[in-house]
């Protein structure tokens, strides 16, 4: 599969999203059907010819129709065969559609042969059977390719358009793409921010978790820069682009993501390895075996075990089953929310045992949750959290979700409510003039208020917190210090880890207090992003094999040093970047499903090879023997390419953690070759 050559986003859809959305063609099923339907036809006339053999025109009538029928199959089916083939040969290269191509052939002259001289035996079957094969097993793989490439395919759409303003005030939404640098771009309330640029009018703030990993929404004013990928939460912005709309950051990230999911796994590349001996090795054996039954008994019982040779041999586990377990894994991990830039994630992520997990932004969500709340003298501190609660049911800004999460039914009239883009949220409640919101709130900004206000905290300088400020009339009223909430799906995905025998930590910048204010266990706190890489190269050096999930910059280092890694989707792009796969937060709880599915997938990968290796050296030595028929040879190797097949299929579901697996995990597998080799 060629790789995204470009990334356009003038373009309709890049090459990658445009594989992704075909769907395999009508045609494709119909060749296969005409296919299937002419090799069993085919098969009960051939076998009828050979038992009772036609003589003058009848003979030649029927064996003309199994010629066309073949010749037609093939090239309304077998085409590609053909053409892999000979694209391969040109580069110097193996392939196993060349395996089929021999025998087709093999099958095909030897039919030729008996047909004009009334020697031996037919065999236009197995022309039709082996296209069929070959059909099925690429409709097979194209289809588990495209569902896994969808993922990647809508990564990156949501920033796609944008609004361009004109010189006459005049706007249009047009595609990124047509953007120059220079040019003025219009972000409404709430909208997606899909241009790098400057912001020269309004302000709001901005919500950049997907670049830079901080949960808390920054302020942009004009002469601020902003980048693609972000989102204008409580006002509009006009900005000027920075940028050609072809050239952004968010643009390079996805066009990495859809190049490395192009390039084929390791997996596959030493499936290939082994498909180029192996092809050789057959014809070799063929060859010999045609050679001494020629000598030993006839030319033609030589020609007969010969073909037998190569139909019997069954490439299948290394040419299809193997594209197809890894892209079945890559499909499934999608469909849990996990984006793996390619099929080496599959294998990385079967042989981890131990499982570490950054604290903010990973654990942690963006929503925010009170964990401290006064109100100065004079206030009734539960009149004013109501207050507050009904004042910001109007907003879905983090800081609003925060105070309705502890009121879930605010009594209170809310009237006249209006953000204050880029301080807070102003209104009416209860005929008061509320104001919820940073230190600008207060009238003036006093500091002075500020900090009367946070002289009644409990709460002093929680590492990652916020303060929101409130005002009555004018008069300030309280403060409530805000922090990250914990995911809730963590502690139970934690849980069920640990059930399944992995070893569980947790590893954060944060002071000891604030890790241990969530409850979690295992915690290493305080640690720079250095000594986070530095504590995952000393798991490693233990012979132990680490996934490490993280989201922001500090988390880059670890995240290389770890054998697997996955970014939190929303998270730093440095972090992105760094990790073999992508999760969005809140599925974390699917990370357990996945480890599973990685783990099937190998073993059903290793067990295919296994299986493949004592299937063709049996099969190949009975063949060679003269112990089986070629059609009979087809055939077995038809129930072996879909046994195979199906087991690559079969296994691509998750198990179910069992507890006391311990030693399981504790000893992951080895290299999936090195054991088939062995």
């Amino acid at each position: 599969m060629g790789s995204c050559c470009s990334c356009h986003p003038a373009r309709q859809e890049s090459e990658a999203e445009a594989e992704a959305n075909k769907g395999p063609a009508v045609g494709d099923w119909v060749r296969l059907g005409v296919a299937g339907v002419v090799a069993a036809q085919s098969m009960t006339f051939g076998l009828a010819i050979n038992l009772s053999p036609p003589t003058g025109r009848t003979r030649l009538i029927l064996h003309g129709l199994l010629a066309v029928s073949a010749v037609a199959v093939f090239f309304l089916a077998g085409w590609p065969i053909l053409r892999n083939s000979w694209r391969a040969l040109l580069r110097g290269r193996v392939v196993f559609d060349q395996l089929f191509l021999i025998g087709i052939l093999a099958a095909f002259g030897a039919s030729v042969h008996c047909s004009l001289t009334g020697v031996g035996h037919v065999y236009y079957e197995v022309v039709a059977l082996l296209v069929a094969i070959h059909t099925f097993g690429g409709l097979l793989t194209d289809s588990r390719r495209r569902e896994a490439l969808a993922a990647a395919a809508n990564f990156g759409r949501e920033f796609s358009e944008c609004v361009r303003l004109a010189a006459d005030g005049s706007s249009v939404r047009v595609a990124v793409g047509q953007i120059r640098r220079g040019d003025r771009v219009f972000v409404p309330l709430g909208g997606a921010i899909s241009v790098d640029g400057t912001v020269v009018g309004g302000a709001a703030f901005v919500r950049e978790a997907a670049l830079t990993g901080e949960p808390f929404p920054v302020v942009k004013r004009p002469g601020d820069s902003v980048r693609a990928g972000s989102y204008a939460l409580d006002g509009t912005l006009t900005l000027e682009a920075s940028s050609a709309g072809d050239a952004r950051a968010l643009d390079g990230l996805i066009h990495a993501l859809e190049e490395a999911r192009s390039r084929p796994s390791r997996l596959q590349r030493q499936a290939d390895w082994l498909a180029s001996w192996f092809l050789p090795v057959v014809v070799f054996i063929a060859l010999a075996t045609f050679g001494i039954w020629a000598w030993w008994a006839d030319w033609r019982v030589g020609l007969f075990n010969a073909l037998a040779v190569v139909l019997v041999a069954c490439p299948c586990a290394m040419g299809i089953a193997t594209p197809v377990a890894i892209w079945s894994a890559l499909a499934a991990f999608a469909r849990r929310g996990l984006v793996a830039k390619n099929g080496d994630c599959v294998e990385k992520l079967a042989l981890v045992d131990t499982v570490i997990f950054d604290k903010t932004g990973t654990l942690g969500r963006e929503e925010m949750e009170i964990v401290d709340f006064v109100a100065a003298e004079g206030f009734d501190r539960a009149g004013l959290r109501s207050m507050a609660a009904a004042l910001e049911s109007a907003s879905d800004h983090p800081v609003a979700r925060a105070f309705r999460l502890e009121d879930d039914n605010p009594t209170l009239g809310n009237r006249s409510a209006r953000i204050l883009p880029g301080i807070g949220i102003e209104g009416e409640v209860d005929g008061k003039t509320l104001r919820v919101g940073n230190r600008g709130i207060l009238t003036g900004g006093e500091p002075a208020d500020a900090k009367s206000l946070e002289a009644l905290l409990r709460t002093k300088a929680l590492q990652g917190s916020h303060q929101i400020f409130i005002s009555v009339d004018g008069i300030p009223a309280g403060v409530a210090v805000l922090r990250e909430k914990l995911r809730e799906n963590a502690r139970e995905t934690i849980a069920v880890l640990e059930a399944g025998g992995y070893s569980c930590r947790v590893m954060t910048g944060d002071t000891p207090e604030a890790a241990a204010a969530h409850g979690l266990r295992s915690v290493e706190a305080g640690l720079s992003p250095e000594e986070k890489a530095r504590r995952v190269r000393e798991i490693e050096a233990s012979g132990h094999r680490a996934l490490f999930l993280g989201d922001g910059i500090n988390d880059a280092a670890a995240l290389q040093e770890a054998s697997a890694s996955v970014a939190i989707r929303g998270g730093e792009a440095m972090a992105r970047e760094s990790a073999d796969a992508e999760l969005p937060g809140t599925a974390l709880d699917a990370l357990p499903e996945v480890l599973a599915i990685a783990k099937n997938s190998v073993r059903a990968i290793r067990g295919n090879l296994l299986y493949a290796a004592l299937y063709n050296v049996v099969g190949v030595a009975l063949a060679a023997m003269g112990f089986l028929h070629p059609v009979v040879a087809a055939l077995i190797m038809l129930v072996s390419s879909f046994n195979v097949t199906a087991r690559a299929l079969r296994e691509a579901r998750p198990e179910k953690p069992r507890r006391n697996a311990g030693s399981r995990s504790a000893n992951p597998p080895t290299p999936i070759l090195q054991n088939a080799i062995s």
